[in-house]
């Protein structure tokens, strides 16, 4: 055991219709024969000078008939007469015969420069309807297939997200599906918002599978417009604040791990104020999964809301109202540190706790196998403290050289003679062993711990996924 110290156009044919300057000698009143039809052509005579005479039929004019008959008087009298001809034909013509053949056509023009007569061929008629009947086809026939695929895509990415959010509790209803739980009426959980391309190119990808930003956007429009706020615990996921209005404040850490203790209290002062702000007002706490990160802020919210007196009240609510089985915050660490904030609000009137400065002596793993020996590294929130990797005493041992077995049967110790400690510790820290069977580690605090600190094998993280968990159970020590 261890123990840690995304045109067809109709054709015209125009027709040039002649217009005849008939001799003024013909009687004022003549018949002419038009396709068939007697039309009556009416029309003054042109006025003659006094000195002419009339001319034979047939006979050149003189110039003096010539001059006399085109003078502008005489012209605008012939052609007010032709129009009225060209009228009473078209209206007789109409009026007489309704189908026309192509010598009516022609006759019935008459008296007009030009004549436009649609050409329309039967079998572009044919073929236009034949196309837009096709066309109409193809057109349908496309539509239903992209509204399948469609349909099918949305039902893939549905199932993927139900898959993706596990034994996780579904916020469905008012056609919504997302993966957003109310642990109050004015708390949230909910999975990371993804497919913007703010969130880079991973998070717009996840955005098939988890929450869609979109829709998260329009849920609380549609619920809480003006009176949510969003807190995003993820280290490794950012998105621009503008989607939501600029309300979001960030407090990041590392997924299964846990945040430093003074950031906890900072989150729910947070949270607090924004709540007392209206009634109507709700916190939308996330991380990435929206399960263990987000459960650890949460459960300490509730107890700094006084919802619950203990730790473990509030997790076991949290729990219940976040999935199914009972099982989002399960991770020893980050249920170490809710009790953690539980003690500061209970036995430090609410003030973080600092400033006890420890030295790690030594690790000590009782009932350890002979097949763990495992290498080490002792981290802060600032970066690596001590690495058996990196120091100059170990870097080139190989694992089961550094530890040594003590005088009683079944443990190992680690530690680094003749130096003053292994590591100087202040606050938050971790200790994360790496073995060949699979890692294993824990959080720990030092303003909270004793100065020798026991760890059984179900108080450190991932122990219960390695092969290292065959070796019986007992107690671990840190110091």
């Amino acid at each position: 055991m261890a123990e840690v110290a995304g045109d067809h156009s109709h054709a015209t044919t125009n027709l040039e219709s002649e217009i005849s300057v008939l001799p003024s000698d013909v009687p004022l009143s003549r018949n002419v024969a038009l396709g068939g039809s007697v039309t009556p052509l009416t029309y003054s005579p042109m006025p003659r000078s006094k000195s002419s005479s009339p001319s034979p039929r047939g006979a050149i004019p003189s110039s003096s008939d010539f001059s006399s008959r085109f003078t502008a008087s005489g012209i605008s009298n012939w052609a007010r007469g032709l129009r009225r001809s060209s009228t009473l034909d078209q209206e007789t013509t109409q009026s007489t015969e309704p189908a026309k053949s192509p010598f009516n056509f022609l006759a019935s023009g008459f008296g007009k420069r030009t004549s436009k007569i649609p050409v329309v061929d039967a079998s572009s008629e044919s073929s236009s309807e034949v196309r837009g009947v096709q066309e109409g086809g193809l057109g349908t026939l496309t539509k239903g297939f992209l509204d399948s695929s469609k349909n099918a895509m949305k039902a893939v990415q549905l199932k993927a997200r139900h898959l993706v959010s596990q034994n996780k509790r579904r916020y469905q209803e008012g056609g919504f599906d997302l993966d957003m739980t109310y642990i109050t009426e004015n708390v949230i959980a909910m999975g990371f918002p993804a497919g913007d391309m703010s969130s880079g190119l991973l998070g717009y990808v996840e955005g098939f599978y988890r929450n869609h930003m979109e829709e998260v956007i329009k849920f609380f429009e549609t619920h809480h417009p003006g009176k949510y706020k969003v807190y995003n615990l993820c280290s490794e996921r950012l998105y621009d604040a503008a989607l939501f209005e600029g309300k979001v404040a960030c407090f990041p850490f590392n997924d299964h791990n846990c945040p430093p203790l003074s950031s906890i209290m900072a989150f729910c002062q947070s949270a607090y104020a924004w709540l007392k702000g209206d009634l109507e007002n709700v916190v939308v706490v996330h991380c990435k999964a929206g399960m263990a990160r987000t459960g650890l802020m949460i459960s300490s919210l509730l107890l700094y809301l006084k919802f619950f007196p203990t730790a473990e009240e509030s997790i076991a609510y949290y729990n219940q109202k976040r999935c199914t089985d009972g099982k989002a915050l399960v991770l020893p660490s980050q249920l170490r540190y809710v009790k953690y904030f539980e003690r500061v609000l209970r036995d430090f009137n609410g003030n973080t706790p600092s400033g006890r400065r420890c030295i790690l002596r030594g690790i000590r793993l009782h009932k350890c196998p002979y097949w763990v020996r495992p290498s080490m590294t002792i981290w802060d929130h600032e970066g690596v403290l001590f690495s058996t990797k990196k120091h100059p005493r170990t870097k080139d041992l190989m694992p089961e050289d550094f530890w040594f077995s003590a005088p009683r049967k079944g443990i190992l110790v680690f530690a680094l003679p003749g130096e003053r400690c292994v590591a100087d510790l202040n606050g938050d820290f971790k200790i994360h062993f790496q073995d060949r069977h699979g890692d294993f580690y824990c959080w720990l605090n030092t303003n909270m711990m004793d100065t020798r600190q026991f760890l059984s094998t179900a108080e450190l993280d991932g122990f219960d996924k390695t092969a290292c968990s065959r070796f019986p159970s007992g107690d671990s020590c840190v110091g």
